[in-house]
């Protein structure tokens, strides 16, 4: 009888101890399978396109700058300060007319997703469109837009212009530049005079280029005519465009 008990103690021993090891086992592989798991749900998504921005102060020709902003007193160009030249950099250039002072500046942005769902592209694009749609463009121009959407959205407004240059002055998208581009033209009247601006932003995969050209007269009797400007600020950005590879 004792050593019946004995043998039946020894199995109960082993048998919990076996038990106790197949519970550990199973509980570890179940944590790594459960880390694999959530690491695999959420994948970080890839870079943006662009890792670098061009020298803004060398991205527009030469003689587009003397063409543009006449009597200049530097076309090198004046350097807008940043802390980060791999995230923002900008350039720009002043000069006079007989109408009045010229002045213009590019700035290159390059946007950075902080969240691993949302690609820096996908970024740059919901970027473009809230600017797009506070220049009063209601239907701003998406990532996924084709180019006959574009060219669709701006074939008007770009007929118009040559006919009038009041109906040319409405913020519209443009085609041909970038993945998705728009035209503003705001003209403003102070008391020391006044000025038209006109401005261009296009997205080119995760990048988004500002275009600002703009002339100040201190004769409010004279605006500033509006098809010149914008001629100049649409040449001004097919040659900064074409500085990003394709």
């Amino acid at each position: 009888m004792r050593r019946a008990a004995l043998s039946v103690t020894a199995f109960t021993v082993a048998l919990a101890a076996l038990t106790a090891c197949s519970s550990s086992s199973g509980s570890a592989a179940g944590t790594a399978d459960g880390k694999a798991a959530t690491g695999s749900a959420s994948p970080s998504v890839a870079p943006g396109k662009y890792r670098v921005l061009p020298e803004p102060c060398g991205a527009v020709n030469m003689n587009t700058l003397k063409s543009l902003v006449p009597g200049a007193k530097d076309y090198a160009g004046t350097a807008e300060l940043t802390y980060d030249t791999d995230r923002r950099v900008g350039c720009g250039w002043t000069g006079t007319t007989s109408d009045g002072n010229r002045y213009l500046h590019v700035d290159f942005l390059r946007v950075v997703s902080y969240d691993n769902a949302v690609s820096d592209e996908s970024q740059a694009a919901t970027d473009y469109d809230e600017k797009a749609l506070a220049a009063g463009i209601e239907t701003a121009t998406s990532a996924s837009a084709t180019p006959s959407d574009s060219a669709s959205a701006s074939t008007t407004p770009s007929a118009s212009a040559s006919a009038s240059d009041s109906a040319s002055v409405a913020p519209r998208t443009l085609s041909g530049l970038g993945n998705s581009a728009y035209i503003d033209d705001v003209l403003k009247t102070q008391d020391s005079g006044v000025h038209r601006d006109i401005t261009i932003v296009f997205r080119k995969s995760n990048v988004l280029v500002t275009v600002e050209y703009s002339e100040w007269s201190t004769d409010n009797s004279v605006n500033p005519g509006s098809q010149e400007l914008q001629d100049g600020a649409r040449k001004v950005a097919g040659e900064v465009a074409d500085q990003f590879a394709r």
